[in-house]
């Protein structure tokens, strides 16, 4: 019988409210919603963000320490029966704080988001940088990378980059950037192995000023993508077309009550599988936000459910769509939430996972 499991990074170096302790790997019930601790993988600083090859049994592990100049992405093997991880390799990330990672939809591709907290000037300075994966699973150095601001970039700008998602395009064409720092989501024509990043024909899609696009993703119809904007606190809705490699701004909704005047900021977006719902995390509201996505692909509030911690930084709809794991970075652990997959609301269960600073979730099945 199939497994699944819940793997969670967890920040554990220098880490406020607490340091957990690594990869934590949950086996998950998709009958009651719980979670129970399998493994742990220890050997690893800031695990901030992970992203898993499900097909081929592998995770990869973006290491995030402010602190070093250049981070890290690191591979490792999952064991099927007991969700342990065994490592495989790791290559730096050529760029400071990397807070993402995205497969290019062949998933021999990797890219790394680099949000750059280091001085100005310090090198490497990448805001964005692609690898191509071994047959064993293991990640090649770097062949491109990208940096969005000073005269040499590839956007020459005076504004701090901060890149934060790197996200393929349905039919694998392009690589879009959401850079946080620059208000801008930046197309680049998909690299092959050895290539350089080249822009793509419609270069960038500008976001409000002060808007700070943070990740970004696409509707099941590839026609679609929403992205969720951190500072000014709103999703929008993006139309996609292929031939132009664009991204048309065309609706944006609010993510937080308009009473609510305390700080806030955004963090993840998700739409459900059936694409009938896009749901968007909110630090300082702490809350989810829910929407209904119309037959137009533009968006419908439905309204906001408290994630039961302080600073939700991720979330996660299990394979079944039934439950929604909340990842409460500044305290509370991860909450669970039953799903109403008829009508996208969510309630709470009472489950918590009682780790310090959980930063993303994972879902393998095999």
């Amino acid at each position: 019988m199939p497994k699944t499991f819940a793997f969670v990074g967890n920040l554990n170096r220098n880490a406020l409210p607490g340091q957990g302790n690594g990869i934590s790997v949950y086996e998950f019930s998709a009958e009651t919603g719980d979670l129970t601790l399998a493994s742990e993988y220890l050997a690893i600083d800031n695990p901030g963000y992970l992203a898993i090859d499900e097909k081929n049994k592998r995770l990869y592990a973006a290491v995030e320490v402010p602190e070093w100049n250049e981070n890290i992405v690191a591979s490792f093997d999952i064991d099927t029966a007991s969700g342990a991880l065994s490592y495989i390799n790791m290559q730096s990330s050529v760029g400071n704080t990397t807070c993402h990672l995205g497969f290019d939809q062949t998933g021999t591709m990797i890219f790394a988001s680099n949000y750059t907290v280091a001085p100005l000037g310090s090198l490497p300075g990448n805001a964005v940088s692609a690898f191509a994966i071994r047959n064993d699973g293991g990640i090649e150095p770097a062949f491109a990378a990208a940096v969005h601001e000073g005269p040499n970039a590839i956007l020459p700008t005076n504004k701090r980059q901060h890149g934060h998602c790197a996200v393929a395009s349905p039919d694998n064409k392009t690589l879009f950037v959401c850079d946080l720092g620059l208000d801008q989501i930046i197309a680049y024509e998909m690299p092959k192995n050895g290539e350089k990043l080249k822009l793509a024909a419609t270069p960038f899609t500008q976001l409000p000023e002060g808007a700070g696009p943070r990740h970004l993703t696409f509707h099941p119809n590839g026609k679609i993508a929403y992205v969720i904007n951190e500072l000014n606190c709103t999703v929008s809705v993006l139309d996609y077309d292929a031939g132009e490699a664009s991204l048309k701004i065309r609706q944006t909704l609010p993510t937080i009550p308009e009473d609510f005047t305390d700080t806030n900021t955004c963090a993840e977006i998700a739409v459900s599988a059936d694409g009938r719902f896009v749901y968007g995390s909110n630090r300082g509201h702490h809350s989810i936000v829910t929407y209904a996505v119309q037959q137009s692909g533009e968006l419908s509030l439905i309204g906001w459910t408290a994630s039961q911690g302080i600073g939700p930084r991720n979330f996660v709809i299990d394979p079944s769509g039934r439950y929604m794991l909340v990842a409460n970075q500044k305290g509370g652990g991860i909450a669970v939430f039953k799903r109403d997959i008829d009508t996208g609301s969510l309630e709470d269960t009472g489950k918590r996972i009682d780790l310090p600073t959980p930063m993303r979730i994972v879902f393998g099945t095999f």
